[in-house]
């Protein structure tokens, strides 16, 4: 029988977000401060680094990975690409618990291109984000370039699936179109964010027929304060499709959930994660603690930092 560890269990967020009013959109703080009012909250307009390391220390969370988000090719931003890079780099300077990511819209072409080796080698960005409810498919051939570069940098691509916010286009976001990008790149690591909320079955079908895929449940903290039935069928889902538990990374989006589950609760609820018996009755197995460590901290320990845990 299952039975939780006495040793604290290693967590690895593998997905925040790091930013200040100073270096995003006059339309990304508007949507922002559009959902904080249909949700009676107030808006989350600066997220610094200072921030994500407290939460990180109250919850236990022992590294995490920056995703930023290239939006300057459809709003007016404060910072260049290259600025943009530097700042999110130079924040994580010197701290080997976090690991920041470039965010690149792969229609900069080879500026783009130019600027993704730059941050490999020389900033030391741990992988690629890509965020294509900014206005694009990510399967287009004229992106292959990007593909052929991050796997000869050996480095990963987080691509943004499903939901977003106002002032982007979801039909951009779902699964589908990674697939051919997956079949034509097997080397290339691929990581499906968010499990492709709504389109869940089409992103845990992708990876199951892709071994290179993986998906992280950043954003799953409103079913889990909301409706658990929802994340305990899809971790049954998931295990059918042999995603759960070695491609499936636990993240949370941070901050943007803070108000619907806070970060350390997020982390409790998912490391002590018991599929009910409801399901349990159907013929789907109890979860093992080795496989909440493998979602918790292995997958990414493995994936973005390198190591063999």
């Amino acid at each position: 029988m299952y039975e939780p560890s006495v040793d604290p269990l290693r967590v690895i967020d593998a997905h925040v977000h790091t930013w200040t009013r100073d270096i995003i959109s006059e339309k990304d703080l508007e949507a922002r401060r559009i959902a904080a009012e249909r949700d009676g909250t107030e808006p989350q307009l600066d997220s610094p680094i200072e921030a994500l390391e407290a939460a990180m220390s109250d919850a236990g969370i022992e590294r995490a990975v920056i995703l930023p988000i290239d939006s300057g090719l459809n709003q007016d931003m404060p910072l260049s690409l290259k600025e943009k890079t530097d700042w999110h780099a130079d924040e994580v300077m010197g701290n080997p618990d976090l690991l920041t990511f470039v965010g690149i819209d792969p229609r900069r072409g080879n500026e783009g291109l130019d600027e993704l080796e730059r941050a490999v080698k020389e900033k030391k960005c741990g992988g690629w984000k890509m965020y294509p409810p900014n206005g694009f498919y990510p399967d287009s051939e004229e992106f292959y370039p990007y593909y052929e570069l991050c796997t000869e940098l050996n480095v990963p691509v987080v691509i943004h699936q499903g939901f977003t916010s106002r002032f982007k286009h979801i039909k951009y976001g779902r699964p589908v179109y990674v697939d051919s990008v997956a079949v034509d790149f097997p080397e290339l690591k691929i990581v499906l964010a968010h499990a492709g909320i709504p389109w869940v079955d089409e992103a845990l079908t992708i990876a199951s027929k892709n071994p290179n895929v993986f998906v992280d449940v950043s954003g799953w903290q409103i079913f889990a304060a909301r409706s658990t039935d929802r994340i305990y069928s899809m971790i049954a889902d998931a295990r059918i499709f042999r995603v759960f538990p070695n491609r499936m990374l636990w993240g949370s989006d941070f901050p943007l959930f803070e108000q619907t589950m806070p970060l350390k609760r997020w982390k409790d609820f998912f490391t002590k994660l018991r599929i009910p018996d409801a399901i349990l009755e159907k013929g789907h197995p109890q979860v093992s603690q080795d496989e909440i460590e493998s979602v918790m901290w292995k997958n990414a320990a493995r994936l973005f930092f390198g190591e063999k845990p």
